[in-house]
């Protein structure tokens, strides 16, 4: 027996999207509603890094071929994750896989059996805003901009309506929160569920990687996939990652049939600058949101005093001053077990951690595989669709828990997160 579920999705960050374009592969009726204006309405970051859990849950959800313009427009740096202090004196130097990274190989990647389950490849480095763009080809008929979640009810028949802002509503058997760190669905669904500040700020930006600059840039921020420098708990910190795209997005996209629209992008380094919250340097977020993106670059650099090495100085001179943006860094707060019913959460808008373990999309992107192959063998089989979210539900807490908890920990230790 074979069946379908109508399904609305809020949210379409990349977990979102993800799922959209899976369950629309395996022909279920969906749709996204989205609170932004427009798919560039607010800076969202630059670099994202995908490891194993987040690269299976790509090619689980992407058809084939977007799934390797995706793969085609990612760089590929040295998988290393490198922690010096501050005076470049490596503390750590380890590979980007495998149990001591960003999660245990086995467990984190949690690959189920099943066709589409892995990429044969090493950990990348993304263009998060064309990536975005990617996930995005063909479903521009099925997102909706500007529309903002009020709040949703079960109906009757079991199934259930959202209501927005403007007055409009959507009825489907399962409604689905993508809607990240601050979900209007996880606080009508699981009001007890709380996320708590972390206490990091963080100044985010890049450095255009042309040869002019290329020549400037010290060799170890090349070296590996992301390098942090940490001056310890309650001083400052810096990462930087290189995304240097394997082919240019705009090329790449013009020679797939159909063809994709993409941005050009030019390689660069990602670079932020990160403080703990009463740190002396550092206002308080509302303060941090009105600055300018000169002032933010004054402030950030500022926080580096002449005990940090001179290449760090060197470096943040060819931050690109109009790049930079303010985050506030957000961590889930465990709560109780619920019951499973026709409304469920993927990434940040259940889980949200510190980006320390580069964890956040990796774990969003598996979400949306996990949830795909439970919706996929319910309607298979005919079983209820409940079964579906509650095996779902199951195995994300199993793997998502556990690093947000690690995500706290390593954070706390490294950079001062509270």
């Amino acid at each position: 027996m074979h069946r379908t579920y109508r399904v609305i999705i809020i949210g379409a960050g990349l977990g979102g999207l993800a799922l959209a374009q899976g369950l629309r592969r395996q022909g279920f009726p969906v749709d996204v509603y989205e609170r932004d204006a427009h798919p560039g309405a607010r800076p969202q970051g630059y670099r994202i890094q995908l490891d194993e859990p987040g690269l299976t849950g790509l090619s689980r959800c992407l058809p084939a071929p977007l799934c390797q313009l995706a793969l085609d427009t990612a760089g590929a740096p040295p998988a290393r994750v490198v922690v010096r202090d501050r005076q470049l004196a490596v503390l750590a130097d380890r590979a980007a896989t495998g149990p001591d990274a960003t999660g245990p190989e086995g467990s984190s990647s949690g690959s189920s059996s099943g066709p589409g389950t892995g990429t044969g490849t090493g950990p990348r480095a993304f263009d998060r805003p064309t990536l975005r763009q990617i996930l995005l080809a063909g479903l521009e008929d099925r997102v909706h901009h500007g529309a903002r979640l009020v709040d949703h009810s079960r109906e009757p028949d079991g199934t259930v309506t959202a209501r927005f802002a403007d007055g409009s509503t959507a009825t489907a058997d399962l409604l689905i929160g993508a809607d990240g760190v601050g979900s209007a669905v996880r606080r009508q669904l699981l009001p007890h569920a709380g996320v708590e500040d972390a206490g990091l700020r963080l100044v985010y930006g890049r450095i255009p990687l042309d040869p002019a600059t290329r020549a400037r840039i010290p060799e170890w921020a090349m070296a590996g996939i992301f390098t942090v420098v940490t001056g310890g708990p309650g001083r400052p910190h810096l990462g930087v990652g290189p995304v240097e795209p394997a082919t240019r997005p705009d090329l790449a996209g013009r020679a797939l049939r159909p063809p994709v629209a993409l941005a050009p992008v030019q390689d660069y380094l990602a670079c932020l600058v990160g403080a703990p919250v009463g740190h002396p340097g550092l206002p308080d977020f509302a303060e941090l949101r009105r600055l300018g993106p000169a002032a933010l670059r004054e402030l950030a650099t500022g926080l580096f005093g002449p005990d940090w090495h001179p290449e760090l100085h060197e470096l943040l001179r060819l931050w690109d001053t109009d790049s930079l943006f303010p985050l506030r860094i957000s961590t889930a707060v465990p709560g109780p077990s619920w019951e499973p019913g026709p409304v469920t959460l993927i990434g940040d808008a259940v889980h949200a951690m510190s980006p320390v373990l580069a964890m956040g999309a990796n774990t969003a992107l598996r979400d949306a595989g996990e949830l795909l192959l439970a919706l996929t063998r319910a309607a298979g089989t005919g079983a209820p669709l409940v079964t579906a979210v509650r095996e779902y539900e199951s195995r994300m807490a199993d793997y998502a828990f556990p690093l947000v908890a690690a995500s706290r920990e390593t954070g706390r230790r490294r950079v001062g997160q509270s």
